[in-house]
């Protein structure tokens, strides 16, 4: 399970990398900024409710 935080956290993180790349260039790469900075908002918050969830699996 911490496996898959840290490779869903990572890709939230790179999520958030070309949602600033993309407002930079000022034209879409792939999707827009908005829609890369809402995907790394989604990723980090799975991330956290899978590491909460670990947590409680543990206890």
């Amino acid at each position: 399970m911490k496996k898959v935080v840290l490779v869903v956290l990572l890709a939230g993180v790179v999520a958030l990398l070309l949602g600033v790349i993309t407002q930079l260039v000022g034209h879409a790469v792939i999707i827009t900024a908005a829609a890369w900075n809402d995907l790394a908002q989604t990723l980090v918050l799975m991330a956290i409710g899978v590491g909460v969830l670990e947590y409680l699996n543990k206890k």
